[in-house]
């Protein structure tokens, strides 16, 4: 949309494109009608919902990629180093694996965010919300702050924005916090605006400004960012792909965010627990053959089908696999009771 807002605005003469008829009138009607010049186009939207699988745990947001990606329609991000399993250390929370969370006020960027792999790069959490925070937002950030170094906030450059960052990590009537939360501004800020060269969009104001203006202060606001912002704004979105990866890039840097790397102690006793399942495996390899021809010998039950039919009748909540499980399983009873 912001590729083409310029040029319709243009065209049409007016001040503003609506965001939804773009993107749910405009684009679908313009692919429809020029197959050839957007055959190569991969159209998205984000997600509005959950599939969730039985059994598995499985849960698929209804997001165009993710639902592509579930149907094996679309490559799922690779990671640049495949871990073997029982390589990754078992960990709840940020202790030895992140120290940092990128809060981004609004959603949309995920799968960007995914292919560019900025929370694996830079081991770092990675929160988003549809505008101002939540009282759950909230309450995680308060319960992690003790355990993390800091929240680093990207927003649009607008006066919602400013307030978005400024009330992140302040009590409301809904939330009050009881740690404080280190919240960095990483922008849109004037500075970046003006050192992309991004496109602004005309704002309408209403009410009393003053008291806009106040406020924008108190959230940091310079006197040139309030002047701009009586008039335009810019959305992060007004970034193309590359450009918001490279602004993301650059911000994690400059304010110190990389890779985790836990004390000596916990390296130790990781690469320890790596030995000792690697040592497993290679003992349980050895005997492989003989543990296969014992399960070999064991009798089944007889009427296998019938029987698992007869446990999922009883048991209706479990899958056929784990029917079949059960039984092996009380055949290998029998078969040592015997």
């Amino acid at each position: 949309m912001y590729a083409a807002r310029k040029r319709i605005l243009e065209l049409t003469g007016r001040m503003k494109l609506d965001d939804r008829y773009f993107t749910q009138t405009l684009l679908p009607d313009y692919v429809e009608q020029h197959p050839r010049a957007t055959a190569d186009w991969d159209v998205v939207f984000d997600d509005r919902g959950n599939f969730i699988e039985p059994h598995t745990d499985r849960n698929v947001p209804l997001g165009t990629v993710e639902v592509r990606q579930y149907l094996g329609e679309r490559a799922t991000p690779k990671a640049p180093i495949a871990l073997n399993a029982g390589s990754q250390s078992a960990t709840t929370g940020p202790e030895n694996r992140y120290s940092a969370v990128l809060f981004i006020e609004k959603e949309g960027f995920n799968a960007l965010l995914a292919q560019a792999r900025i929370a694996e790069r830079f081991d770092i959490a990675i929160m988003s919300t549809k505008g101002v925070s939540t009282t759950a937002a909230r309450l995680l950030l308060d319960r992690l702050a003790p355990r993390i170094d800091k929240v680093l906030v990207a927003h649009d450059f607008d006066v919602s924005g400013f307030s978005i960052f400024g009330t992140l990590g302040s009590d409301g009537r809904r939330y009050r916090f009881h740690n404080d939360v280190h919240i960095v501004d990483l922008g849109l800020r004037l500075a970046d605006v003006e050192a992309m060269g991004l496109d602004p969009e005309p704002v309408e104001t209403s009410g009393e400004w003053s008291s806009r203006a106040a406020t924008l202060a108190t959230h940091g606001a310079s006197a040139a960012e309030i002047n701009f912002l009586r008039h335009r704004r810019v959305e992060l979105n007004a970034m193309p792909a590359d450009a918001f990866v490279r602004f993301l890039e650059r911000k994690l840097t400059e304010h110190g965010i990389g890779k985790v790397v836990p004390h000596d102690d916990v390296l130790e006793q990781h690469a320890r627990q790596v030995l000792v399942r690697a040592l497993t495996n290679k003992a349980l390899e050895a005997t492989r053959s003989k543990v296969e021809e014992d399960a070999a010998s064991i009798l089944l039950p007889s009427k296998l089908h019938q029987q698992v039919v007869a446990v999922l009748k009883r048991h209706p909540d479990i899958p056929w696999d784990i029917a079949v499980a059960n039984l092996a399983r009380k055949a290998l009873h029998e078969e040592g009771s015997s």
